[in-house]
């Protein structure tokens, strides 16, 4: 009976551990929706906020599953055995499946950006050094034909 006891306690600590993580995910996965059903209407500082608010929603995910395989270690493995058949359990690993493509969709958007950028700043530097060989210079050391001729 006390070992009943004891598996009833810690399934009750591990549905709460599961809930705190599945609630984490969800949030996730609501924020990637929004960002893929944008129709134009997010700013680039809305979608900045939004990328920021699922980095931290991904931190407080990755605490609640630290917490929870920190606690599953520590448990009897009669409750272990059980958490494969657990629809929380069961629900968490369909969120993150979900989340998966939604997380592989904006990194390449990110890095088609980021490439984007990357070519725009080169094409900058090499207009900024063109207009540089454009400079007049005063030095009679450096100067030109100009320079001489005053």
């Amino acid at each position: 009976m006390h070992d009943s006891l004891i598996i009833q306690r810690d399934l009750g600590e591990l549905d709460a551990l599961l809930l705190s993580s599945i609630e984490c995910y969800e949030d996730i996965l609501a924020l990637f929706e929004a960002i893929s059903h944008d129709r134009g209407d997010n700013s680039l500082s809305t979608l900045g906020s939004k990328g920021t608010e699922i980095l931290q929603l991904q931190e407080k995910a990755a605490l609640a599953d630290q917490e929870l395989i920190a606690t599953l270690k520590e448990m009897d493995p009669a409750v272990s055995a059980h958490l494969s058949s657990h629809p929380l359990m069961d629900k968490r690993q369909k969120l993150m499946q979900q989340i998966l493509p939604h997380n592989r969709s904006l990194l390449s958007v990110i890095n088609n950006i980021k490439s984007l950028l990357a070519h725009d700043i080169k094409s900058i530097q090499g207009g900024r050094t063109a207009l540089n060989g454009y400079r007049q210079t005063t030095s009679p050391q450096n100067g030109g034909i100009l320079n001489h001729v005053r």
